[in-house]
């Protein structure tokens, strides 16, 4: 971790917050002072300091609620509080020892439900499912602090024998942040994978497919069987996110327009998606069972349809079009509202892409006008495309 002099400017500076991950930093004049910066922007700072031969993480709070000088003067009380022979943690009641299915279970409840949207796939990947049972599933038992480096390598590699980089990557983020923050609440004494690298380089997919690709897939969706098509083809309509699709409910349609719910979207407000005329043709294909049911059901609404891998390969064999991503239709509606000459900020607003930090507080427009009105175009567009 790099050590670098704090000041007050440079905490202030956007630099300082990394792209992916988590930033940690050490203060050059209070060596003993940590800094941590997630991709947010949020800044911790605790203090590291040695208690018995081993290192003892101490939160101590969140800039600028915690002034830089603040907290260079509580980190030189911890640390002379221990070089007085004091350890830090005398007054709290011992470590309870945890095994790795019980911390993962806290975990889990107190700080993924509240705290992120994507904590079912983060809980899969830990605990597993009746489906798919999880690689740490022989570690579960053992005691979170005996598991080793050494552990966590082997399950990693075994992702990365099985032909999965993404997995085996994904995997090893998720028990960072598990073991930080459970180092965070004193139920470890510290993350002893934080300096594990990553098992293989992530690559952003560039895939967009060609008209002709377009026009195959949108041809084939109609010899599917329902609702899937309707689906497929809400996808290219809307350019929302798998997930926001596949779980759309009737409650959530009013007249022309689509409104996901806020626990749906990765921002913290509702998304409106205008329908054009096609996309409310489409809809209108499927039954209605009641106003909570789903709208791409098999199951008279109880559930939405899932069975993606299955329904995109014969996909893939109507159209003869391969090597694409349901994904890769989202990147293809956002290229074409370029090259529809749609103003950058309206084609984000349509993808619902996250904004600057100021646009989020200030920007209360809702663009619902100018959506509607470059949804309409891509429509135009989009039907020209699969009627050549």
């Amino acid at each position: 971790m790099a050590i670098i002099r704090f000041t007050d400017r440079w905490l202030q500076s956007p630099g300082t917050t990394p792209k992916q991950g988590r930033a940690e930093f050490v203060d050059a004049i209070c060596p003993g002072l940590h800094l941590r910066v997630t991709t947010k922007g949020t800044r911790t700072f605790s203090v590291m300091a040695r208690v018995r031969g081993k290192l003892v993480r101490t939160t101590l709070g969140k800039y600028p609620l915690l002034a830089l000088h603040d907290a260079r003067e509580a980190a030189l009380l911890k640390m002379r509080e221990v070089d007085q022979s004091a350890d830090l943690h005398s007054a709290a009641a011992p470590r309870q020892s945890l095994t790795l299915r019980q911390m993962i279970d806290s975990y889990v409840d107190r700080h993924l439900k509240p705290n992120a949207r994507s904590w079912k796939n983060i809980q899969a990947a830990l605990l597993g499912s009746m489906k798919r049972p999880s690689r740490l599933a022989h570690l579960h038992a053992r005691q979170a602090e005996q598991i080793s480096k050494a552990d966590v390598v082997a399950v990693i590699d075994r992702a990365m024998e099985d032909g999965k980089p993404q997995a085996a990557v994904n995997l090893l983020r998720y028990i960072k942040m598990l073991f930080n923050w459970a180092a965070d609440r004193d139920m470890v004494v510290a993350n002893p994978f934080e300096r594990i690298r990553p098992p293989a380089r992530t690559r952003e997919r560039d895939r967009i497919l060609s008209d002709q690709e377009i026009a195959s897939i949108w041809r084939a969706s109609f010899h599917l069987a329902n609702p899937y098509g309707q689906m497929y083809r809400m996808f290219f309509l809307t350019g929302q996110r798998r997930s926001e699709v596949a779980t759309m409910r009737w409650c959530e349609i009013s007249e022309r327009t689509w409104t996901i719910p806020r626990e749906k979207v990765k921002k913290d407000r509702a998304h409106a998606v205008p329908l054009t005329t096609t996309g409310q043709t489409t809809l209108a294909s499927l039954p209605k069972f009641n106003p909570e049911a789903f709208v791409f059901t098999t199951t008279g609404g109880k559930s939405p349809s899932s069975n993606f891998a299955k329904v995109k390969r014969e996909l893939d064999r109507l159209s003869k079009t391969a090597g694409w991503t349901i994904h890769d239709i989202r990147r293809t509606v956002r290229s074409k509202l370029a090259e529809l000459r749609i103003p950058r900020e309206v084609a984000r607003k349509v993808l619902n892409h996250e904004d600057g930090k100021v646009d989020r507080i200030y920007n209360r427009h809702d663009y619902a006008k100018e959506k509607r009105e470059a949804l309409v175009k891509w429509e135009k567009r989009l039907l020209t495309i699969v009627r050549s």
